[in-house]
């Protein structure tokens, strides 16, 4: 098992204490370029925030490991780590730092990935865009998960993150006094309905033993109590982890919206905004790596739950095979993700290392 010592914990602190949003990770991008160099490690490539660069051993094939770097807000106007990315970022980097020490002798390449703006689903397609993924033949990632037992990686066959698409609806047409609500178009009743009767979609659209979620997020319209509005807006998200179940959501909400132009006699537009495709792991990594974890004494478990939640790491796995790890912290007192009190327990940072040192080595 890897040591980790007061150094590593050092830059684990220094990495929670830069926190900053999505595409503003400057100071965290300084740091991370800063301790590449004094580890005399120069051969990587900084984009406008986060960057990614090679250890370069002369073999044939090249793997990489992505790393997330940005934080998420905390509602009083100051950012905080509150999904893992600073453990994640931190165990890349002590990994580094391992490599040039020579206590990790990788067999292979490694194309190290520090990956900014996760949360909002850009930073995958920056990295990519400026050649990232350029030569790689592999691609791993690892994610804190409060829902798996302390310390043991989860690897899941198939779909492990579900596709996360968007959306947005306009709706317009007469406003009124309330007093007189015949003559104009209620769209504050009409919107209801629409929400309503979308509820359905899901339940009785869907087969039920296909995961799938729509939720509506926000609903903006009215100026006062006595006024029928002559518009409004509604926002919302679905999750899927199939095409067929993204189209017959997207159809449905058509025909909802469609039924309401018809009943309260309205105007609608619908806009809808890709987010990300489902992250499925990859069967050949799969297996090689439940062999790894099995010769190196690595806990582990297949038994983990799909997530509705979106990542960006989907767009790496586009290009090579990809295989995306839980990693278990779920203890006493330990919240959940995006949680303003959420936090990493101690010793998970070794957990990480170790797991990323037998890859390395035995991959």
């Amino acid at each position: 098992m890897t040591l980790i010592d007061r150094y590593d914990l050092k830059t684990f602190e220094d990495i929670s204490s830069l926190a900053e949003p999505s595409l503003k990770e400057f100071k965290t991008t300084d740091y991370i370029e800063t301790f590449l160099k004094k580890h005399d490690i120069t051969s990587y490539k900084r984009l406008s925030t986060g960057l990614f660069g090679n250890i370069d051993l002369k073999s044939e094939k090249t793997i990489a490991i992505r790393a997330d770097i940005d934080a998420l807000p905390c509602g009083d106007g100051s950012f905080k780590h509150l999904c893992g990315h600073n453990l994640h970022s931190t165990a890349l980097l002590t990994v580094l730092r391992y490599i040039s020490e020579g206590k990790i002798k990788p067999k292979n390449n490694l194309r190290f990935i520090f990956q900014p703006a996760e949360e909002i689903i850009s930073g995958a397609k920056m990295v990519i865009e400026h050649g990232g993924m350029e030569g790689v033949d592999e691609i791993y990632a690892l994610h804190v998960d409060p829902d798996t037992e302390f310390g043991i990686a989860g690897i899941k066959d198939g779909a492990v993150m579900a596709g996360s698409t968007h959306f947005k609806i306009s709706v317009s047409g007469k406003g009124t006094h309330a007093a007189y609500p015949h003559k104009g178009n209620d769209i504050v009743v009409a919107i209801s309905s629409f929400i309503l009767n979308s509820q359905t979609i899901v339940s009785r659209k869907i087969n039920p033993i296909i995961p799938s979620v729509l939720s509506f997020g926000m609903i903006s319209c009215g100026t006062a109590a006595n006024i029928l509005p002559d518009k409004g807006e509604i926002l919302g998200t679905f999750r899927y982890i199939s095409d067929d179940t993204k189209k017959v959501i997207i159809d449905e909400l058509e025909k909802n919206l469609f039924s309401i132009k018809c009943n309260f006699d309205i105007d609608y537009t619908l806009e809808i905004s890709d987010g990300t495709f489902p992250v499925v792991n990859d069967r050949d990594l799969i297996d090689k790596t439940i062999k790894v974890f099995q010769k190196t004494g690595i806990d582990f478990t297949t038994d983990t739950n799909l997530s509705m939640g979106g990542e960006d790491f989907c767009f790496y796995g586009n290009i090579a095979p990809s295989l995306f790890i839980r990693l278990g912290i779920k203890k006493d007192g330990v919240h959940p993700l995006h949680n303003p009190n959420f936090f990493i327990p101690e010793g998970t940072l070794e957990k990480a290392v170790n797991i990323w040192k037998v890859i390395l080595e035995n991959e």
